[in-house]
């Protein structure tokens, strides 16, 4: 059976129906359309992947599969009733099994040995960090680690590591240390492939750890652990929020809303446990 699953959303929900495919791709020929192909190449289980921003989903090419899969996970009863994470409501939809599968990532030799050019003069293990997602320009408070509690956390560690922030171009900049601003999606990988320690968030980089098998500290604020996340990270939740707004993001996806009006936290709340993250981080 010749098998299409479109994937709308970020990088991360890519990353997260990989093991699905692969499961897939024992029995069908799969093949994807997304906005983000890259994450896609070098994949053994995929026959063929469309960029989603050069061709609509309704063009002829549609007509030369036998099954297509072009429901977003998100609606899916699995995920929004029955407690189903993201991977195992891949799992369900694409073979009817409602178990969370592992993801994957396939990076080539040429990108690992392009990037540790690049790293050749660091001698110290590396710590990445990931503050941001998305394509937002500044602090998404749903999800993201504000900056100052970053350096806060960080700088229990620069004498021991070589701190790499993991930003996209446009993202906030932790200033005084090394980051990804100028590497493409993949060669960003390869540098957390490199890391021995990882601080991330709900976003690409948790969910490409879980593929490469990193255990990584992850932080949490308004997106569910128990349906974007590993069991294999150490998660940490945010701190309680002070006011009392919280009824104004009852919706089903109040973790992707980034209204600056309905932020819970008071302007002087801090966030995160920075402590706890400390000690965390120690410990793995």
């Amino acid at each position: 059976m010749k098998i299409l699953l479109g994937i709308e959303g970020g990088i991360g929900k890519g990353i997260a129906a990989t093991g699905a495919v692969t499961i897939a791709a024992q029995e069908h020929q799969v093949d994807i359309i997304t906005a983000h192909p890259s994450i896609w190449e070098g994949n053994p289980h995929v026959n063929r992947v469309w960029d989603w921003n050069r061709m609509e989903y309704m063009s002829d090419f549609i007509k030369n599969y036998d099954r297509l899969i072009l429901d977003d996970p998100y609606r899916n009863t699995q995920f929004l009733l029955n407690g189903v994470d993201l991977t195992g409501t891949y799992n369900y939809m694409l073979n009817g099994i409602s178990e969370p599968v592992s993801p994957e990532i396939f990076l080539n030799k040429a990108e690992h040995l392009y990037v540790q050019g690049l790293l050749a003069d660091i001698k110290k293990p590396i710590f990445v960090v990931q503050t941001n997602g998305g394509t937002s320009e500044g602090y998404a408070w749903p999800r993201d680690l504000p900056l100052d509690e970053a350096v806060e956390i960080l700088n229990e560690f620069t004498q021991e590591y070589e701190i790499i922030h993991l930003k996209g171009p446009r993202q906030l900049e932790i200033q005084g240390i090394k980051h990804t601003g100028e590497l493409n999606l993949r060669q960003s990988l390869v540098v957390l492939a490199m890391s021995k320690k990882r601080l991330l968030i709900d976003s690409v980089y948790q969910h490409a750890a879980a593929a490469m098998n990193l255990p990584s500290t992850i932080l949490w604020v308004m997106t569910e652990q128990q349906k974007f996340g590993y069991q294999m990270h150490t998660n940490i939740q945010s701190n309680v929020p002070l006011l009392k707004n919280m009824d104004r993001l009852d919706s089903m996806f109040k973790g992707l809303w980034n209204s600056t009006d309905a932020c819970p936290f008071a302007a002087n709340q801090k966030i995160f446990n920075t402590k706890q993250i400390i000690e965390a981080l120690r410990q793995n």
